[in-house]
């Protein structure tokens, strides 16, 4: 477990500083990402982890959807 954190931990720091996208150019927006942290079998999946790997606003929300659905 403590390996798992730190993995995400680190892909954290990594996304925030490398992709802020503060104006959000091209998120998929709300719905989609909580379609995503409910349900994970969107065929639009690889598009969308393509795009929360490179969107540090897109990656906290999501972060924030799947721990408001435990």
């Amino acid at each position: 477990m403590d390996n798992e954190k730190e993995l995400i931990d680190t892909f954290d720091r990594v996304v925030h500083q490398d992709f802020p996208n503060s104006q959000r150019v091209g998120c998929p927006g709300r719905e989609a990402l909580l379609e995503f942290a409910q349900y994970s079998t969107n065929t639009a999946i690889p598009q969308l982890l393509l795009h929360i790997r490179q969107c540090a606003p897109c990656f906290d929300e999501l972060k924030e959807l799947r721990k408001s659905r435990i």
